[in-house]
């Protein structure tokens, strides 16, 4: 395909949603990069992705950033209320080991070690029936943990409403920019997340777990706090809800950025 649309004299455009070449080199996207001669362009989803994509590619390549902001629907979650006790965290992907659901259950064992009455929530598709006998194994030892299993549409609305925090320490090593953070942070909702691809662009740096979730201490010394004091959880609610309004000027941005791209022929 790559090899017709430079013959067509066509501007090939590739648009990235993967660190799976990033992580290390590809022979073969390399070679479809060689092929795709001088008229390409590259749209990636975050500074660290276009940077990478370069280092391993080549300094030619042309990039522009534009977000999965411009490419969802965003639920309707009704925001946090002022005044609201931090009570409960959640956890929502396509459920693995690779995910870090394991991490999230050890995250709920050492806050009820210390003392935490918070509840958690669990969603998503399970990658096997192993991993959904392992959730309700652990569930059933720490207590407090309820599996709800898939979420779609209002389903996932009724289920970002009933957490104060989204915990995401996955280590999939192709991880690129995952929807829920931003389906969680339009809903007002605080995120913490793993440092793997676009993430660390996504999630503030006092909330970013190390790249294989290996180091709970942090986030659960937050968690703790915010469970204690009314006021430092209402600071964090406060910093959710403008990251929030910063989000949504980015997504008009963004959106506003990709349809130029196919209206002007700044790309030739």
């Amino acid at each position: 395909m790559v090899a017709l649309a430079r013959w067509l004299g066509k501007t090939i455009a590739f648009h990235h949603h993967s660190f799976a070449y990033l992580t290390k080199r590809s022979p073969i996207l390399a070679s479809i990069v060689r092929m795709a001669g001088t008229n390409q362009l590259h749209i990636t989803l975050c500074p660290r992705m276009a940077t990478t994509l370069s280092e391993l590619y080549g300094k030619h390549l042309r990039t522009v950033v534009i977000s999965n902001l411009a490419f969802i629907d965003l639920p309707a979650v009704e925001l946090r209320n002022c005044g609201r006790k931090f009570s409960s965290i959640g956890y929502l992907s396509n459920i693995s080991l690779e995910k870090g659901i394991d991490r999230f259950l050890d995250l709920m064992a050492r806050l009820r070690e210390s003392g935490s009455s918070l509840t958690a929530r669990i969603a998503g598709p399970c990658s096997d029936l192993e991993i959904e006998r392992y959730i309700k194994r652990r569930a059933s030892e720490i207590g407090g943990i309820e599996y709800v299993g898939p979420v779609y549409d209002d389903a996932k609305v009724h289920f970002l409403s009933s957490i104060d925090a989204l915990i995401f320490p996955t280590r999939y090593v192709n991880e690129a920019q995952p929807v829920v953070i931003y389906e969680a942070q339009m809903a007002g909702i605080i995120v913490a997340a793993s440092s793997r691809g676009c993430i660390a662009n996504m999630v503030p740096e006092e909330l970013l777990l190390d790249p294989s979730a290996s180091d709970l201490d942090g986030i659960a010394k937050q968690i703790l706090a915010w469970e204690k004091s009314v006021a430092d959880f209402q600071t964090a609610l406060n910093e959710a809800d403008r990251n929030r309004a910063g989000l949504l000027v980015q997504r008009e941005d963004d959106a506003r950025k990709f349809v130029d791209l196919f209206e002007v022929p700044a790309i030739r």
